[in-house]
């Protein structure tokens, strides 16, 4: 089955556009009711049927015109453990669903069995791995609803009410591509600095295999992000029941990393991917387009994108190499920098207000600069310090380029003075792993961004 195939709705740049004035006046922090306090942590969600087979999975259900679901093959009266804790609730009369077990739990999200022959014991409040009732499903059985034969139906649904894929959310160890992470990880998160710097998650829950880069639409309004999820290119942003997903019906690698620009010439979004071990740019010209541009890379490379002007530039670390990237008339070209990396170290490249493009990365633990002069590159360490591997998000600024870093669950600030770097705790806090993302706005303006 193709990624394009499973969701219908797409959105052109016409759509684009409309959205964006939907979000329109919902400044740094959004509107009333689209953002939601950070969550305390939770407990990981667990797949209690990983042991069993699968006879109709996620995106069968879908293509056929259900909202979704996973049938599991198992006989009546199997005993059904729940996968997080929570308040139980229970169903006698789901209409199709037949007898329904719901676990709402403590971040809003509902975790539903269908197709019971019984529940065990009344509503309450249940552990994870508890047993909240038995599976049913024979064709006329009590409980059955629509099921023709013996099986489990399992979802989830998110706090704004979507349906979505509980093997998006637990380990691969149980059958799952989530990571294992707890749910609050799942969801999309606002950062800025508009009267003071804020975190706040949203009521928008995504897989854990999503790579995104943000944008803005527009002065004052809220940020967005193009998304690869599950391998289809999608816009997120904040709408007036909060934010949402619209797909583009463009597949990618699952997975595949990205960066995002606006440019004077395009008022949509440029996305940029790395993709068969070739950068691919994709844009709104009159319709979606994806085409592979003539920069080859190897499977070990980081990049980041920007833009002067209309001229794309990009600087890429492939395996421990840093190269320039640029299209200009003739085409796209890959540059030698003559600079050594550390493989796998991941950086952010920024046009700075004088023109000139310059970079960060953070690698053997520290932040480096990465800059042109005197005719050849430069990539000098600072005095800022942060482990290896800590997600990092950079945007331009006066003086020196900057970075928002989430080192170990501590939302950092670092940025370059006349007399040294700096690399101070703004005080919020987030997930551990969290990724970040800028909006690579004008230098001036507050920093803005999303986290995920």
């Amino acid at each position: 089955m193709s990624p394009e195939s499973r969701n219908p709705h797409q959105f052109s740049r016409r759509s684009l556009l409309r959205a964006g004035s939907v979000a329109a006046g919902f400044a740094a922090f959004g509107g009333s009711g689209l953002l939601i306090g950070t969550a305390h942590a939770a407990e990981t969600i667990i797949n209690p049927f990983a042991g069993y087979s699968i006879s109709d999975g996620w995106w069968d259900h879908v293509n056929r015109g259900s909202l979704g679901g996973i049938d599991y093959v198992m006989g009546v009266g199997t005993p059904l453990p729940a996968c997080a804790s929570g308040q139980l609730l229970i169903d006698w009369n789901n209409g199709t669903g037949g007898y329904t077990a719901t676990v709402v739990m403590a971040n809003g999200m509902r975790s539903q069995y269908l197709h019971l022959s019984g529940f065990n014991g009344g509503e309450r409040y249940v552990q994870q791995g508890e047993i909240v009732g038995y599976s049913g499903g024979a064709a006329g059985a009590p409980g059955s609803g629509s099921s023709t034969g013996p099986h489990l139906h399992w979802h989830l649904v998110t706090a704004g009410g979507t349906r979505v894929n509980p093997l998006d959310y637990v380990g691969a160890g149980s059958g799952g591509t989530g990571g294992g992470l707890p749910l609050e990880d799942r969801r999309l998160g606002h950062l800025g600095t508009a009267g003071g710097w804020a975190h706040m998650l949203s009521n928008l829950v995504l897989p854990g295999n999503t790579t995104y880069g943000a944008f803005s639409p527009g002065p004052g309004q809220s940020p967005r992000a193009m998304a690869n999820i599950d391998g289809v290119m999608m816009l997120v942003y904040a709408g007036s029941n909060g934010w949402t997903t619209m797909s583009s019906g463009l597949a990618m690698d699952p997975g595949a990393p990205l960066n995002v620009l606006r440019t004077p010439a395009n008022a949509s979004a440029q996305i940029f991917t790395l993709e068969d071990g070739r950068l691919w740019h994709t844009f709104d010209g009159n319709g979606w387009k994806k085409f592979p541009s003539s920069v080859t890379v190897s499977g070990n490379c980081t990049f980041s994108m920007t833009a002067n002007g209309t001229d794309l530039h990009g600087l890429f670390n492939d395996n421990g190499r840093l190269f320039h990237v640029w299209a200009d008339g003739s085409g796209w070209h890959k540059g030698d920098t003559q600079v050594d990396m550390q493989p796998g170290a991941d950086l952010v490249a920024v046009i700075q207000p004088d023109g000139s493009l310059q970079g960060l990365s953070l690698e053997f633990s520290r932040v480096h600069h990465i800059f042109g002069a005197n005719g050849r590159w430069n990539r000098i360490p600072t005095t800022a310090s942060l482990p290896t591997g800590t997600p990092i998000a950079g945007r331009a600024a006066y003086g020196w380029p900057q970075l928002v870093a989430n080192h170990n669950g501590a939302i950092t600030h670092v940025w370059g003075t006349s007399s040294g770097w700096m690399c101070v705790p703004t005080g919020q806090t987030t997930n551990p792993g969290r990724r970040l993302s800028l909006v690579p706005d004008v230098a001036s303006a507050p920093l803005v961004g999303l986290t995920l």
